[in-house]
């Protein structure tokens, strides 16, 4: 049963102040008309903006993908290969108008109902948790259901009590922008200490080994895939997925946890020397991307749409070969090509071996991982500063709809 709201505020199904998915009426526009075209890569993380520079003919889109006007709130609906619940407001639309990949809903609201509002609810962590629970599909590519969304019960305060929610949570939401700025700004002194010790990779004018990447590990395995009643709210292990390693390093503040057996734990143990790689990806770019794995205080395991690589420490450093991987001259030059290019683009464990890594001596690795180390510390500090400004922003969010921001 849902909280009780303050006075006129009132419970609604959210297909009853929003139409979702909604249909089109082509006779009104030409099809020579220019739209914008929103495919799934489009969504910048949280921040509720896409990118709307790819324009195609209403002819190219009008058939098979979903219409959408300016300020339209688009939804992800898929995972693993993109988390599910992101969300994002429609603008710049090419001619007012647009088209969202199948693997968005759009959601057009009605009178008295502010779309920003809605965003900022949707994404809540508990909302995208409980969409999850709903999800449909096959394992390897569930989605959420329109009906989840049109039965989902969402608060109704008056307009203006929206609006002035909306107005504290976008103040709130500008820290986050920064810090994630600055955790950029990071990541780009790494890459351009990593040209300035090993050169241009696309080159290798230092003339140094190039081997398979099955060549340099010890070992490289496919995760585990666990039916939904082995997910726990607090018992179990935590599991890294996919969404956990888009970022670089996983985060385990906020890990699901499952129940695993011993053995199963014991197989698919993550030490802080593993690597792990997506195995596939709604975006081509995506495939194949590695993440690594902070110091650990307890087991943690992984899911089936990852690959694990264990270096062979005797040749290569974990921190070398997880930026080498991520590089994109190399990834243009040498990864690329071995990702199977489809709706959903993917690299097998084959594939992956044959890669070709530039190997420079231990020594020269070993200088660039100690580099990259003190940097982590930073990182490490940035991350738990992230986790904590998240955690806040959700606790915030969690008030804003519960009507204790607002008076």
């Amino acid at each position: 049963m849902e909280n009780k709201l303050p006075e006129g505020w009132e419970w609604k199904k959210l297909g009853e102040i929003a139409e979702i998915n909604p249909k089109f009426d082509k006779k009104s526009v030409s099809e020579s008309t220019e739209v914008t075209f929103l495919p799934m890569k489009c969504i910048e993380e949280l921040t509720g903006n896409v990118d709307t520079s790819i324009t195609k003919s209403l002819e190219e889109v009008s058939k098979g993908y979903t219409p959408l006007i300016e300020n339209d709130l688009i939804y992800a609906k898929i995972t693993p290969c993109m988390e599910n619940g992101k969300a994002a407001i429609a603008t710049g639309l090419k001619n007012n108008l647009g088209f969202a990949s199948t693997e968005f809903h759009v959601i057009r609201f009605k009178k008295n109902a502010y779309n920003k509002f809605f965003f900022f609810y949707l994404i809540q962590k508990r909302i995208r948790e409980h969409a999850a629970m709903n999800m449909t599909g096959s394992a390897g590519q569930k989605r959420v259901p329109a009906t989840f969304l049109k039965n989902l019960l969402v608060p109704l305060p008056p307009l203006e009590t929206q609006q002035k929610i909306v107005s504290i949570l976008e103040k709130a939401e500008e820290t986050r922008k920064l810090r994630a700025q600055a955790d950029e700004l990071t990541q780009k002194l790494l890459q351009s200490v990593f040209l300035e010790i090993f050169g241009d990779p696309t080159k290798n004018s230092r003339g140094w080994d190039v081997r398979k990447l099955g060549e340099i590990i010890t070992d490289s395995m496919n995760g585990l895939y666990l039916p939904k009643e082995k997910y726990t709210s607090h018992e179990g292990i935590k599991m890294v997925h996919m969404s956990d390693a888009f970022y670089g390093i996983v985060e385990l503040g906020n890990l699901k946890r499952v129940l695993a057996t011993k053995k199963e734990i014991d197989k698919y143990g993550l030490t802080k020397n593993d690597l792990l790689v997506a195995r596939r990806s709604l975006n081509f770019e995506g495939a194949a991307k590695a993440s690594k794995i902070p110091e650990l205080n307890e087991p943690l395991i992984f899911e089936s749409s990852l690959i694990k690589v264990s270096p062979d420490l005797k040749l290569v450093t974990t921190i070398y070969l997880y930026h080498y991987l991520n590089n994109e001259l190399v990834r243009k030059t040498y990864i690329y090509k071995h990702i199977t290019k489809s709706t959903i683009s993917g690299i097998n464990q084959n594939s992956l071996k044959n890669i070709s890594v530039i190997l420079p001596p231990i020594k020269v690795q070993n200088k660039f991982s100690d580099f990259v180390e003190q940097a982590e510390k930073t990182i490490l500090n940035q991350q738990q500063s992230s986790l904590e400004i998240n955690t806040l922003f959700d606790a915030l969010m969690q008030k804003a709809f519960t009507g204790e921001l607002v008076a």
